[in-house]
């Protein structure tokens, strides 16, 4: 009797574990950057859409493997398709990703700095370590974008200009924070533009004379090409003003 029991508790907790709902995976992804919407499935396996402070949002399906403790994701939306891994650790957590990113999928946010382009984002494979309240990068990598026909509106005039491919070479500097040397291609150090995600939460960008003449933007001063023209810095998620 006692071991009859002991099975039925057995076989009891086994199915509770096999059937965790979805929603449990909350606990890993949700945070105030980042949220799943009606989540489906199982912890094991499982799919919800993904919806960032950034205003961007995407489909994601994840299956936890327990060989090597983590999540393994899959990302869509429209033409976007991104890969990518969460690993579990004590001190931090191990994110991967690679895939292409479609223009449209990041037009909600670049629509907040009045930027409208085309094309696709390559991710070569990107892996960082993310120990909150930051993230740094394991090695360094780059993304590539694929270039196209530029408009954007500056000082409430509207401007355009077809660009080149152009790569962001994308590490951890000195200082532990992300940053994004956007130059022509990957022979090429003649720096555009600069993006940094600080220590503390903050977005700064740089641009240099060399990008304002790039994007066909009219300047009078007499700066060096390699001069940055307009530095900003913001929160991530603050909306320009």
């Amino acid at each position: 009797m006692t071991i009859r029991i002991a099975i039925i508790a057995s076989l009891g907790v086994l199915w509770v574990l096999v059937n965790l709902p979805a929603s449990l995976v909350r606990n890993v992804i949700d945070s105030d950057q980042f949220a799943l919407i009606a989540p489906n499935g199982t912890v094991w396996q499982g799919s919800a859409r993904l919806v960032t402070a950034l205003g961007i949002e995407s489909r994601i399906q994840w299956q936890t493997t327990l060989w090597r403790p983590g999540l393994d994701l899959n990302i869509t939306d429209k033409n976007s398709a991104i890969t990518g891994r969460i690993e579990f650790g004590i001190a931090a957590q191990k994110l991967q990703l690679t895939g292409t990113i479609d223009a449209s999928t990041l037009a909600p946010l670049l629509r907040r700095y009045d930027l409208f382009l085309p094309g696709t984002f390559t991710l070569n494979q990107m892996t960082f370590l993310w120990q909150p309240p930051t993230a740094r990068m394991a090695a360094p990598s780059s993304l590539i974008w694929s270039g196209g026909d530029l408009r954007y509106i500056l000082a409430k005039r509207q401007y355009q200009a077809v660009m080149p491919p152009l790569v962001a070479k994308v590490a951890s500097n000195p200082q532990g924070e992300l940053e994004a040397r956007v130059v022509a291609d990957d022979q090429n150090d003649a720096l555009l533009m600069i993006l940094r995600w600080k220590n503390n939460g903050n977005l700064y960008f740089g641009v240099t004379r060399r990008m304002l003449r790039l994007a066909n933007y009219p300047w009078s001063g007499g700066e060096s090409e390699s001069t940055l023209i307009f530095e900003v810095e913001r929160k991530l998620t603050q909306p320009p003003g």
